[in-house]
């Protein structure tokens, strides 16, 4: 890494394990570099399971216990703080406009980041709750940018060709990575965080998939499409994309100029 590490970053999302499947890796590594990393948390997550293997818990007690699991998982990936703010899961487009927005904005007046990463558009899976995230942020960005003019709004996203692959509903932005974080000394972290949300499929899911991916020939993973996908890579390492375990962020401000699907940096 060339440039000095931003002094703040702040990631906001929608429900806890959100940031650590998103961008985990990148927390560690940025809070090993020095930088002060904080979550915003807007639900509890407490539609989500009943928990995994030998743990069972009750509807009732699952938003306390996924705060909970994500306050140890952010302390074990060296995040400085976790700001949640307890409403229920899938309910924030339930929410009086502009409550969520202007929340956001005081959070962001308050701890005054270099550096914000949200959902794009589509919120990475559709989920109303990580759109609402993202259109609240967005805002929210866009009132606080005038007070620190040098931020930058970074969303969530992945190469064009896996999206399309995986057929995934996604935005541009989401599809155009301008930004490649290298995660090889930091992906195992990420792994071991997710291993740490208990209660939830997903985050057991995602941690499997990641091991399976670069515990070994990371493109074993495709099964029967592996030598397409190998050709792929290899046809698109002119535009900056490499093999490494990564995690991938489009700029959405500062508005990139004559962008076009090319990785332009491998830091913030």
């Amino acid at each position: 890494m060339t440039s000095k590490p931003p002094k703040k970053i702040l990631l906001i999302f929608a429900h806890p394990d959100d940031e650590t499947s998103s961008c985990g890796g990148t927390i560690s590594k940025y809070s090993k570099l020095g930088s002060e990393i904080f979550v915003c948390t807007a639900t509890n997550g407490n539609k989500g399971d009943l928990g995994t293997g030998d743990l069972v818990l009750k509807r009732e007690e699952l938003g306390t216990f996924r705060e909970n699991e994500e306050k140890a998982v952010l302390k074990f990936l060296g995040a400085k703080d976790v700001i949640q703010l307890g409403y229920d899961d899938q309910g924030l487009e339930l929410l009086d406009v502009p409550i969520l927005e202007n929340q956001f904005f005081d959070i962001l007046m308050d701890i005054k980041p270099n550096i914000v990463i949200t959902f794009g558009e589509r919120g990475f899976s559709g989920h109303t709750d990580h759109i609402q995230a993202h259109v609240n942020a967005k805002n929210a960005f866009g009132k606080y940018v005038k007070f620190s003019p040098e931020s930058k709004l970074l969303y969530t996203a992945m190469p064009r060709f896996f999206a399309e692959f995986r057929n995934m509903d996604l935005s541009e932005d989401e599809k155009s990575p301008s930004i490649a974080i290298n995660i090889s000394s930091t992906w195992e972290n990420k792994v071991k965080a997710l291993r740490m949300y208990k209660s939830q499929n997903d985050a057991q899911e995602i941690a499997k998939m990641f091991e399976e991916m670069y515990s070994s020939d990371n493109f074993d993973n495709f099964g029967e499409s592996k030598e397409i996908i190998i050709g792929l890579f290899n046809s698109l390492k002119k535009f900056g994309y490499t093999n490494n375990p990564t995690e991938y962020f489009h700029q959405a401000y500062p508005k990139l100029k004559n962008y076009s699907d090319i990785v332009l940096s491998s830091n913030f």
